[in-house]
């Protein structure tokens, strides 16, 4: 593992590649790199997190808080107010951790778990 200095991306299960797509690409603003009928491929800077269709997953994630993705912003506080606006279920609104920094979370369609951080104000 030497050779590999950062993890270069995630890929998230469903069986409801419409509506996650929907959310990562419509709401959130990821880039999409590609699409294929069986999933999509989205950049977030050198991040790379991939949304497709698995047959060994059904519904909703049943163990959200199990993993979460993170995604670095630079105003925390006017990204969670933009997605509320947009309807998206605010788990925690911004607050300041121990670190300095700042963490907001969501659950994107599927439930899975997904934490902004600001890491200075």
């Amino acid at each position: 593992m030497k050779n590999s200095p950062k993890i270069c991306g995630i890929i998230i299960w469903t069986e409801n590649l419409k509506e996650m797509t929907d959310f990562y690409e419509k709401i959130l603003g990821l880039s999409v790199k590609t699409k294929k009928p069986n999933y999509v491929n989205f950049e977030w800077g050198d991040f790379k997190l991939t949304i497709g269709e698995h047959s060994q997953v059904k519904g909703k994630s049943k163990d959200k808080f199990r993993i979460m993705i993170n995604f670095d912003v630079l105003n925390i506080n006017q990204t969670i107010s933009d997605l509320s606006k947009k309807g998206i279920n605010i788990i925690r609104k911004p607050e300041r951790e121990e670190w300095g920094g700042l963490i907001s979370t969501i659950e994107d369609p599927d439930k899975n778990i997904i934490q902004f951080l600001q890491k200075s104000s």
